[in-house]
């Protein structure tokens, strides 16, 4: 057998029948369609496959400007259909769509914003580098240093230019300094001479046990003798809640507790009381979003004997601190960070007050009540902060 005709649906499974039938050195001679079937004609006869490879010999052994030429002009002329092709196919492809198509095959841009969103924040703080080269000159930079620690890019870079510019100090120092001065507020005066103060804090904050401490600091500094009755402690909460431990401070105290359930009472016993009188007021969570209450609060705190102080747990999450400060922002709260006898403030808790401009001035513990409260001290901080043990940061 030297010549084989072979019809097939398509030319892959023509060829496919030449090759079976003929072996894998047979030639195709020819092709054509007839009634809308490949028809294919091959051979494996000695002269047509020699025919076959003189005629691919004489096809390659061109002309010099051929090459150079001829080649590309067919090329260039073949993109030339094929981009007006795709373009024409892209163009009735479009018009066939429907408005839902088109809508499900681009990506939403709120979807596409708050993944953009999550991936900076993913990599805000991060540090990419070689673990190979990881050298004693990497060991030595200050942001990697602190970053370590586990305070944030964004707190370091606030203090660089100032860190750059002094050169005879280390540069870790300056930044606590300058850190801690961002961070503590003088609030000692403030303290004793506001007629309410406010407390706020999340539930198990120990914002009660601060009430405690603030009345026993303003009864032994400011109120002396037969004055003790002017200082009063209120517990606003509602009528289910148990303020028994806020009561039994109030006896070791000597001052009566008084409660109310409602903002309405609140504003009519500050009313009443607060020309005569200083109110320390224990809020409790579950009046934070009562209505009327936090732009009562805020129209109250534009007076400046009026004093909102935030209880905020060490070792608070990030992400609760930003959304407390968020909430109170309007109130001019001072920071009293409390139970710092039971846990430390991490590096990272410290750069979101600071990023958030948070003013800290008070710092409490939770097992003693009565001289056991302390005032920032930019000095204590600075050094608190450059104690701060890398294996325990968050």
């Amino acid at each position: 057998m030297t010549q084989h005709k072979v019809i097939a649906e398509d030319s892959l499974s023509a060829m496919d029948e030449i090759s079976k039938v003929l072996g894998k050195d047979a030639v195709i001679l020819n092709t054509k369609k007839v009634n809308g079937k490949i028809e294919i004609l091959g051979s494996n006869d000695i002269r047509d496959i020699a025919t076959s490879n003189a005629k691919k010999m004489n096809k390659t052994n061109n002309s010099f400007s051929s090459l150079f030429s001829s080649k590309n002009l067919v090329q260039e002329t073949q993109k030339r259909k094929l981009d007006v092709i795709s373009e024409k196919n892209y163009q009735e492809d479009t018009e066939k769509r429907d408005l839902n198509d088109i809508n499900n095959d681009y990506v939403d841009k709120k979807i596409f914003l708050e993944f953009t969103y999550k991936l900076e924040n993913l990599l805000r703080n991060m540090i990419i580098s070689d673990v190979h080269d990881n050298g004693s000159s990497n060991q030595k930079s200050l942001t990697i240093n602190l970053m370590k620690k586990g305070f944030s890019k964004q707190i370091i870079s606030e203090f660089i230019e100032i860190i750059k510019s002094e050169k005879n100090i280390e540069p870790e120092l300056i930044f606590y300094n300058c850190l801690a001065k961002k961070l503590v507020s003088q609030c000692q005066d403030k303290l004793l001479n506001s007629s309410i103060i406010f407390v706020n804090g999340s539930s198990g904050s120990g914002k009660t046990t601060m009430c405690s401490k603030i009345a026993s600091y303003i009864l032994d500094n400011k109120l002396v003798g037969n004055e003790r009755h002017k200082l009063q402690i209120i517990n606003f909460s509602p009528k289910s809640s148990n303020h028994s431990e806020l009561s039994n401070f109030g006896r070791l105290l000597n001052l009566n507790v008084n409660t109310l359930v409602n903002i309405e009472d609140l504003v009519k016993f500050i009313e009443a009381n607060k020309q005569n009188n200083r109110l320390i007021i224990d809020v409790s969570q579950e009046f934070r979003n009562t209505s009327g209450y936090l732009e009562y609060l805020e129209k109250l705190c534009l007076n400046k004997d009026v004093m909102n102080l935030l209880a905020v747990q060490a070792c608070s999450n990030k992400n609760m601190i930003k959304s407390t400060m968020n909430f109170y922002q309007n109130s001019f709260p001072i920071i009293g960070l409390t139970k710092l006898d039971e846990s430390h403030i991490s590096a990272e808790e410290l750069s979101i007050l600071g990023e958030l401009n948070c003013k800290i001035g008070l710092l409490s513990g939770s097992r003693s009540v009565i001289g056991s409260l302390a005032f920032a001290k930019k000095d204590v901080l600075a050094q608190y902060m450059k104690d701060i043990n890398v294996t325990n940061i968050k």
